[in-house]
């Protein structure tokens, strides 16, 4: 299973924005918490199907702490 740091900040508008530091092109946007986590899921395991049709590596989760945001869908292309 592939775990990352998410980083929730408020927008000006009132949504919330969910970034992935260790996978900068994974990002979202929700009308709260939970449903910019949900997104952010989405966009993480998009970005990381790209990565697997285009042969690269997946980045290395390297932040600790805060929220984390894991999934297994490519738990067999992930280093072990």
């Amino acid at each position: 299973m592939l775990s990352y740091t998410l980083r929730l900040s408020g927008r000006y508008d009132g949504m919330v924005l969910a970034t992935i530091p260790d996978v900068p092109e994974a990002m979202a946007i929700g009308r709260d918490h939970d449903e910019a986590c949900e997104q952010a899921l989405l966009a993480l395991e998009s970005v990381l199907e790209t990565y697997a049709a285009e042969g690269r590596p997946f980045p290395e989760p390297r932040l600790t702490g805060g929220v984390r945001i894991s999934t297994a869908r490519f738990a067999s292309l992930a280093p072990a």
